[in-house]
């Protein structure tokens, strides 16, 4: 049961660390005091990389920027960074969100997903000092397309859950579900590797991720959808067609580096990182009403009106919370301070 025990046992490697995801890991680290590794696809890009280098002055820990590229992990872009680490944190990941490389396809998705995975542990390997692996894989590894149907209103989902239970391959496959798919085969083999090779391989499976953004560029996904309700512009995008299920990207970099020091965790040990409880899965309408609550003024959603939303998907961080300690936040606070960091770096004019 490898781990480290904190930030005397050496520097770590956050990989997709100008990320939504990788930012916060990278800032909780260095916070703790850890001298951090961050490592970006393109180290001469200031709107990446200058708000990172900015956490040097948070607290006794330091961050230094690598550059490697996801797309080349498997070539031995992630040696260097991972080179005498204790601890590597894998949150990189190719979501095609980036308009500078381009829109993609199903195929490069999946294949960045498994050969960066494939290739960030094999640099974890040569380091011959990384004692664990923190990966971060996604709810749509437990929810999507899960037994009993995505369909399934009301149930509760859990750890023990996997994407694409009972589902033939014309269901299951690259083309109609890249990223979930490749989530799933990252996570076995990861676990496998770390069998084979003696080094824990933890992975935790974020849901609908919000919180404060700490650069422009991070106004992707779900807070560009919130951004996009303030805005009064959300009528015109293709609706989500499930519950949001929130959990604090704070909380996210809290429960990455717990766990890397737990010794609960072990190799193949996964957490979902989810709703607290039933405050922070909410409708469409209800997340309408609970922003026009905190932007009071703000002609909040324009002429919106959001049709039923199915009962699904539900998940919670109990296991996290149990087992790590993981202290959350409250969903309302999430919800505000995302809002107020659109509005802060000018992602957002409000309606």
């Amino acid at each position: 049961m490898p781990r480290i025990t904190g930030p005397s046992d050496g520097p770590v490697a956050v990989t997709g660390a100008a990320g939504f995801i990788g930012s916060h890991v990278v800032k909780n680290l260095v916070e703790a005091g850890y001298t951090v590794r961050a490592s970006v696809r393109d180290a001469s890009r200031k709107d990446k990389t200058e708000f990172l280098l900015a956490m040097n002055d948070l607290g006794e820990g330091s961050v230094e920027i690598f550059e490697a590229d996801l797309l080349q992990a498997t070539n031995g872009a992630y040696d260097e960074v991972c080179a005498g680490c204790s601890a590597v944190f894998h949150v990189a990941a190719d979501l095609r969100t980036d308009p500078a490389y381009g829109k993609g396809s199903q195929q490069q998705t999946y294949d960045a997903i498994m050969d960066g995975t494939k290739g960030v542990l094999a640099s974890c390997q040569k380091a011959r000092t990384v004692k664990r692996v923190m990966y971060t894989s996604s709810c749509a590894a437990v929810f999507w397309r899960s037994e009993g149907g995505r369909d399934a209103d009301g149930r509760e989902f859990t750890e023990d859950d996997w994407a694409g239970v009972g589902l033939t391959d014309e269901l299951w496959n690259v083309e109609k579900q890249a990223y979930a798919k490749g989530k799933v085969d990252a996570e076995k083999y990861g676990y496998a590797w770390g069998e084979e090779t003696g080094i824990d391989v933890v992975s935790n499976m974020p849901s609908h991720v919000l919180g404060p953004i700490l650069s422009k560029t991070q106004n992707i996904q779900h807070q560009k959808r919130i951004g996009l309700t303030l805005s009064g512009q959300i009528a015109h995008e293709t609706p989500m067609n499930n519950l949001w299920n929130i959990i604090d990207v704070r909380d996210i970099g809290q429960a990455q580096r717990l766990m890397a020091t737990s010794n609960v965790a072990k190799n193949g040990s996964r957490y979902m990182l989810a709703a607290t409880d039933e405050s922070g899965e909410l409708t469409q309408q209800e997340l309408l009403d609970t922003l026009r609550e905190l932007y009071p003024g703000v002609d909040v959603g324009g002429d919106w009106e959001p049709a039923a939303t199915p009962d699904f998907w539900h998940g919670k961080c109990s296991k996290a919370i149990r087992e790590l300690g993981l202290k959350t936040y409250p969903a309302l606070q999430t919800l505000k301070d995302t809002g107020d960091s659109l509005i802060e770096f000018g992602a957002i004019e409000l309606a």
